[in-house]
């Protein structure tokens, strides 16, 4: 069945439009005549590009409205694909933060059928889809939070930095998959990482990230994987989730706090870190650990406890 869906799929993404797979894997394709009759609205944009502030008037319509009236199946994560497979997701609990636009023009300029913009107007443009084309809705829960954690910049201290790790040239970095605990290595695992300025990314091993390098800079570490398109590639990586395990750099800790409510974890206003020393165990409040982090010495490990 999963494949009739694929190869159906695959017919239809030759048509302007953009179809909608419901978590039983039933598509329905809306035509690029159908989302153009629909009522259209100006919005604006204001974005950081190039040194330069930007501001962008663009014509269309609230597609997280659309997709409540049109796809109204229970879900808990939805995926925007465009037709060259660059994609973002999103956790129901955070798409109902947001709100995203279809939009058909911009400054005036009508775009091709096939290239409609996905914009989310409250997220950098990383996270917005150039000829949206593809929408899943997942029924599979999101990462739930890691029982293990430990610290991305000490595992890496005993990782061996290479230089021009094939396929990438000119760059220095770490295989990816030297990172995956033992246990995952030759298994399908689920990956989610997060960047120092906001940006999360779920991916899957080995299907986006074999062969993936996490590339070290000056500015610190960023995802260069041959798997999926450059501008998925995330830059700055401060945390590494793989199934129930995780990796946080060290200095940014205070991005837990972000985390939770991305991540749906529910921790309580008390949550304690349990650090895990050579000499034995110790319970300290989030909000002493922040104020005084010298508290992290010769941690080994830590888990939350909500």
């Amino acid at each position: 069945m999963k494949k009739y869906f694929l190869l159906l799929f695959s017919g239809l993404s030759l048509l302007a439009g953009i179809t909608v797979t419901d978590p039983q894997g039933v598509s329905r394709t809306y035509s690029y005549e159908t989302l153009a009759a629909l009522p259209r609205m100006e919005f604006q944009t204001v974005r950081e590009k190039d040194g330069e502030i930007r501001r962008d008037t663009w014509q269309g319509f609230r597609f997280d409205a659309w997709l409540k009236a049109n796809a109204g199946e229970p879900y808990k994560v939805i995926r925007f694909e465009s037709a060259d497979r660059y994609m973002v997701s999103f956790s129901k609990a955070e798409f109902d933060t947001l709100s995203c636009w279809l939009a058909f023009s911009q400054n005036g300029e009508i775009f091709p059928e096939q290239s409609l913009r996905l914009i989310f107007p409250g997220l950098r443009d990383m996270k917005w889809v150039r000829g949206l084309d593809w929408v899943v809705l997942e029924n599979f829960d999101p990462l739930k939070m890691p029982t293990k954690f430990e610290f991305l910049d000490q595992q890496l201290k005993e990782e061996t930095l290479l230089q021009d790790p094939p396929p990438f040239v000119n760059t220095k970095g770490y295989y990816f998959a030297d990172l995956l605990p033992l246990s995952a290595r030759g298994d399908t695992c689920s990956v989610v990482l997060y960047s120092a300025d906001g940006m999360k990314l779920a991916l899957e091993y080995p299907k986006h990230l074999e062969g993936a390098i996490l590339e070290a800079t000056d500015e610190g570490f960023n995802l260069k994987s041959p798997r999926i398109p450059g501008g998925m590639w995330l830059k700055n990586i401060i945390y590494i989730q793989i199934g129930d395990f995780a990796l946080i750099h060290t200095g940014n800790l205070d991005a837990l706090i972000a985390l939770n409510r991305i991540m749906d974890w529910k921790l309580s206003p008390d949550v304690h870190f349990v650090v895990h020393k050579s000499d034995g165990d110790l319970k300290i409040p989030l909000n002493d650990l922040l104020a005084k982090p010298e508290l992290l010495a010769d941690v080994q490990s830590f888990e939350l406890i909500p």
